[in-house]
């Protein structure tokens, strides 16, 4: 009698852990895929903000175009940089890319005020450049709201004991982060004596 008390006992040690290790799973697996949605929905959210900035850029570039006839190269860049993200737009890490190489390219555009002062007066590429700027600004915070919760999703999938439930379920460490372009590390040099 004594035995079949023990291994009833032992049966339901087994179904208690059981049960909290199912529990520890749904909970864990619940948890990333919350995660990897919200990854998901902030880079949808930055990706609708960046269309923003594609959808400005033709009407800037005709805009400049009308005034300044030899910065063709300048104009070409920005025409090629916008092309890829468009063609990069499916996978993560090569829109990411694209999007960064799109911010070096509108750089010298929005330079080109100070070699034209008359383009400066325009008021449609003045309207048309503060609706870049603020849509750089909205990227910028996009990017880093992005990078946040791809920090948190990646922080949940790394961390013990959800690791070990990550590795069963599917869920692995996303390196697809917005990074700084390398040259933005040294200052530029600032010349009044012209």
């Amino acid at each position: 009698m004594k035995g079949i008390w023990v291994a009833l006992g032992v049966v339901g040690l087994l179904v208690v852990v059981l049960l909290l290790g199912a529990g520890s799973y749904i909970s864990a697996k619940n948890q990333m895929v919350q995660l990897n949605e919200d990854v998901n929905q902030s880079y949808s959210q930055l990706n609708v903000v960046q269309q923003r900035r594609l959808d400005l850029i033709p009407n800037l570039v005709a805009t400049v175009k009308g005034y300044v006839k030899e910065e063709e190269t300048v104009l070409t860049n920005i025409a090629n940089a916008r092309a890829a993200v468009i063609a990069a737009s499916s996978d993560h890490a090569s829109s990411i890319q694209a999007n960064q190489k799109l911010d070096l390219a509108i750089s010298p555009l929005l330079r080109l005020q100070e070699q034209y002062p008359n383009l400066k007066a325009n008021e449609q590429f003045i309207r048309l450049s503060d609706e870049l700027a603020g849509t750089e600004n909205r990227i910028a915070v996009e990017r880093q709201r992005y990078n946040k919760t791809l920090e948190l999703y990646n922080v949940d999938v790394r961390q013990f004991p959800n690791s070990f439930w990550a590795n069963i379920a599917g869920f692995h460490y996303r390196d697809e982060y917005f990074k700084g372009n390398p040259a933005n590390g040294t200052a530029p040099t600032v010349d009044f004596g012209k």
